[in-house]
């Protein structure tokens, strides 16, 4: 569980992470049973907003679905979620995800690098880790 994570680099506050992970089960291909499964799921203000997931180690995610503002879901979409910033005088105020306005503490720039896998169990910035704040 990650509190106050970040979207596309952009620290959110109030959005909580919380990461589960699985171990791929015994296949006929064994590069896939070795593999291992995550998904994020992303809470603001008690609702859940997002889910995101692919493999470990997988610089972005393979799949997002982001839930609508009247409750339900959209359907899995192949990367991750599409998110906007909101600027206002030169900083980013706040994010946009799907029918959302996420509050956001006031950066001047994306992090530097973008979002890149560091090692095989990182989390990303860009699906929510605890990546750089500017």
């Amino acid at each position: 569980m990650i509190e106050n994570v970040d979207l596309d680099g952009v620290v959110v506050p109030g959005l909580r992470g919380s990461f589960h992970r699985r171990r791929g089960e015994a296949a006929s291909d064994d590069a896939v049973a070795s593999r291992i499964s995550t998904v994020g799921v992303y809470r603001f203000a008690g609702v859940d907003l997002l889910m995101a997931w692919g493999y470990v180690g997988e610089p972005h995610c393979r799949f997002t679905s982001v839930r609508r503002p009247d409750g339900t879901w959209e359907p899995p979409r192949p990367g991750c979620p599409p998110v906007t910033r909101v600027h206002d005088g030169g900083l980013v105020t706040a994010l946009t995800l799907g029918g959302h306005v996420l509050p956001a503490e006031p950066v001047t720039s994306p992090p530097p690098g973008g979002a890149r896998a560091t090692a095989p169990d990182s989390v990303l910035a860009a699906v929510g880790g605890p990546g750089v704040r500017t």
